[in-house]
């Protein structure tokens, strides 16, 4: 029993020795209960210490791959961004195209209207029997005093007045021509000139071309202003013209627009 209690009683002796020439040799007496303490506090501590190089280099390396990722996504984003600016300036500069091709586009609709109204509207003018009846130089017939002659000229004369008929004189070589743009509605024939042209231009206006020559335009055919409507030669020398407004005969004289 005391052999036992000896035992539990065991400590340990750490002797400090000196070099010097003193010999300063010092005895420290330490328990085994303290340093088993010590030991364990020695082992916890690099327990501890072990563990936090671990978690750290655990967090340090997730930090490290989270900031490698996100790099990554910085770059491809970037260079998204570079390709996304690219692509825009292209993009400008096809719109710019665009937008020069649609003024381009415009200016052209636009001129091209301002044509096609300039065109209807000379087209529509021709319509109206302006133009001179003749490709040549004509004499105008007085009619006035033909009443004395008889009354056939009496009455010739009255039917004239009321068609407010004007007579041209015209030479050889000098032909009948369209007042205006029309259609052909009557080719006939007449009692005193030999044969009648009359041209609807689609506007209220028909116009009366009387003359001894064969007519070279059929019912039906439209014709342009100026186009030819008698040959005039030697036996045909006179041309009796009239016009019509809405069914009501007016003034040739006051429609004829002679140029030089």
């Amino acid at each position: 029993m005391l052999e036992k209690k000896l035992r539990s009683k065991v400590s340990y002796t750490v002797m400090i020795i000196s070099d010097s020439a003193k010999k300063d040799n010092r005895e420290y007496h330490i328990k085994a209960g303290a340093v088993g303490a010590v030991t364990g506090s020695v082992f916890l501590f690099v327990v501890i210490l072990v563990c936090y190089v671990v978690y750290s280099s655990i967090i340090l390396s997730d930090a490290y791959e989270r900031s490698r990722s996100q790099l990554e996504q910085i770059t491809q984003l970037s260079e998204k961004n570079q390709t996304l600016e690219s692509e825009k300036a292209v993009l400008s500069d096809q719109m710019q195209d665009l937008e020069s091709q649609v003024a381009a586009l415009s200016a052209t609709v636009h001129q091209k209207m301002e044509e096609e109204q300039l065109l209807a509207a000379a087209e529509e003018d021709a319509r109206f029997p302006r133009g001179f009846p003749l490709s040549g130089a004509a004499q105008l017939r007085e009619t006035e005093g033909e009443a004395d002659n008889g009354e056939g000229a009496a009455s010739e004369m009255q039917a004239k007045e009321e068609q407010k008929e004007v007579i041209f004189l015209v030479e050889p070589g000098v032909n009948v021509t369209a007042a205006g743009t029309g259609t052909v509605i009557a080719v006939d024939q007449d009692m005193e000139y030999g044969n009648l042209v009359k041209i609807d231009h689609g506007n209220g206006y028909i116009s009366f071309y009387r003359n001894d020559a064969s007519p070279v335009v059929k019912v039906g055919n439209e014709v342009e202003k100026g186009a030819l409507l008698y040959v005039i030669g030697e036996g045909n020398t006179e041309l009796g013209y009239s016009i019509s407004r809405d069914d009501v005969y007016i003034d040739p004289l006051e429609m004829i627009e002679i140029n030089g």
